[in-house]
């Protein structure tokens, strides 16, 4: 899991043009600690999966409780220090230096400087590179924890030492305001494009016009009721900067014979049913979902990059179902930890009083098929297009 940790004294001022990470006094390698970990980003729902510089961004817990809401992603950087020397030669001599600390910035609500990293800043993680002579033999540690020191025999002597270069080592600030942080894809809300017509006890409907109560034709279980709806806007200079957001277009018949039966549009991590003889070899079963992104390598699916707008909708059943969308069988809204990341605070508190076992740790909510990794995903489009055999082999009947 990845961890926040402070930079004390830091500023960086996201309002400039070229924003720049400001120390203040020096910042000693010793006054780094205190990492906490966390589970998750908290980005909006309108957020590509790549962030940039002024970005909101927030971290909550495996409860998905929020552990910092409201600050701001502030680029890439680094944390290193030069070599200092250590000991008397001609007997004793040695450099200290820390190992470079790759990290991503961001700016707390406090206004205050974080780093986000993999590993906590501590001394258990935190490594240095000690080279030299100590009497005579050569000393050549790459990365050695800090925790590591005492217990290491060849640095005795120099141990004293060591430690009080390491207590006044001045850390130096690499940044880059350009710098972006790239977030799992599944991190991306599952969603439909306005306009797609969803099966219901009524008939064909816009996705648009779907509340909450109203029944929809559901391929396991008849038709259910909606139990909660969501949409979001991604205007034209968000899709321009975060092309990720951009729709697939799944051209009519792309998927099969008259599946779908119109063009349909959805997120790209929106997953589609695929039901074919290919699926069972490589699955074990005839039927599993696929992100719409993993089928770009079909004829007749690509990215939809004539949008300048798109506004998405998603909805969920008491359990995840699959529906029929323009005559495909696509998802329902699967509230996976990773979706729900995706969505806004005020949604996600929604769901969570519907269902209040979302927030059990090792709870998993069970998918209406098996969810196909991007690996497995590629493959299995891979196939289909190599022997030429449609995605979706005959037509089920719904409701």
């Amino acid at each position: 899991m990845p961890y926040y940790t402070e930079i004390p004294g830091a500023t960086i001022d996201l309002t400039v043009a070229t924003p720049v990470v400001s120390l203040g006094s020096n910042l000693l390698l010793n006054k780094l600690h205190g990492s906490t970990e966390f589970d998750k980003y908290d980005v909006d729902a309108n957020q590509a999966t790549t962030l940039h510089g002024g970005d909101n961004i927030g971290f909550v817990d495996q409860n998905n409780d929020p552990l910092m809401s409201g600050a701001k992603y502030a680029g890439s950087g680094s944390l290193s220090t030069a070599s200092v020397n250590v000991g008397l030669p001609p007997l004793l001599g040695v450099t200290v230096q820390l190992n470079p600390i790759n990290g991503h910035y961001v700016v707390g609500p406090d206004n205050k400087v974080y780093m986000v990293t993999d590993q906590p800043l501590d001394s258990s993680h935190i490594g240095v590179k000690i080279q030299g002579t100590i009497a005579g033999l050569n000393v050549n540690l790459l990365d050695i924890k800090l925790d590591a020191l005492a217990s290491n025999p060849l640095l005795g002597p120099l141990l004293s030492g060591i430690q009080g270069a390491l207590d006044t080592l001045v850390v130096n600030v690499g940044y880059s305001p350009t710098g972006t942080l790239d977030l799992d894809d599944d991190q991306v809300v599952p969603c439909f494009v306005i306009g797609t017509l969803i099966a219901t006890q009524s008939g064909l409907i816009p996705v648009e016009e779907l509340t909450v109560g109203d029944f929809v034709a559901t391929r396991d279980n008849g038709f259910k009721p909606i139990v909660w709806i969501g949409s979001a806007k991604v205007g034209a200079n968000t899709l321009k900067r975060n092309p990720k957001l951009l729709p697939i277009r799944i051209k009519q018949g792309a998927l099969g014979s008259g599946i779908p039966s119109s063009d349909l549009l959805v997120s790209p991590q929106h997953r589609i049913l695929v039901r074919s003889a290919i699926a069972q070899r490589v699955f074990g079963t005839n039927e599993v979902l696929v992100a719409a992104k993993q089928l770009l390598q079909l004829d007749g699916v690509d990215i939809a990059e004539d949008m300048e707008d798109v506004e998405y909708f998603h909805f969920m059943f008491d359990q995840h179902e699959v529906v029929l969308s323009n005559g495909a069988e696509t998802e329902s809204l699967y509230a996976g930890p990773e979706a729900l990341k995706a969505l806004s605070p005020e949604a996600v508190n929604e769901i969570l009083a519907l269902f209040p076992e979302l927030k059990q740790p090792d709870y998993v909510m069970p998918p209406a098929r098996i969810l196909a990794s991007g690996r497995q995903a590629r493959k299995l489009a891979v196939r289909h297009r190599q022997n030429r055999r449609p995605v979706v082999t005959d037509v089920i009947r719904f409701g």
